[in-house]
């Protein structure tokens, strides 16, 4: 077998693969998507519906969020782009951590905390449209 065979074998095992991935045959994305963004509905995430589209444009984002558990924290990035350092508000409500942000367009999120968070620590940056969160997990006595 040439390299040339070898090559277009690959390259159509490839295409196979993203072909079954984005018609859903592997249940890959069975959800629509925006890169950035989530589209899944609020009652899909059992919160309260709220309407995010006004007219024909979008009114309300959910920030990209990603959430590291260690033993000894909790990491939390969001990204806001577009908002500024004064526009974004962070605060906890009833065992859930709120993020908000005003800027080129609104975003709003509650993350679940683990009840073992310390509420206490918390503690917030931002620099270029990233926020990044970290709270002290309370230790237990063994």
């Amino acid at each position: 077998m040439s390299i040339e065979d070898e090559f277009e074998e690959t390259r159509r095992a490839i295409h196979r693969m993203l072909k079954d991935a984005f018609e859903g045959k592997l249940g890959v994305f069975r959800e629509p998507f925006i890169y950035g963004f989530t589209t899944r509905t609020r009652e899909s995430r059992l919160e309260a519906p709220r309407p995010a589209l006004e007219g024909g444009e979008i009114k309300t984002r959910d920030p990209l969020v990603d959430v590291i558990l260690t033993e000894s924290a909790i990491f939390l990035t969001a990204e806001m782009p577009g908002v500024s350092r004064d526009e974004v508000r962070v605060g906890l409500d009833e065992g859930k951590l709120v993020l908000q942000g005003e800027g080129d367009r609104p975003y709003f999120t509650k993350v679940d905390l683990p009840a073992d968070a310390d509420r206490d620590t918390l503690k917030y940056t931002f620099t270029n449209g990233v926020l990044d969160v970290v709270i002290a997990r309370k230790r237990t006595l063994a």
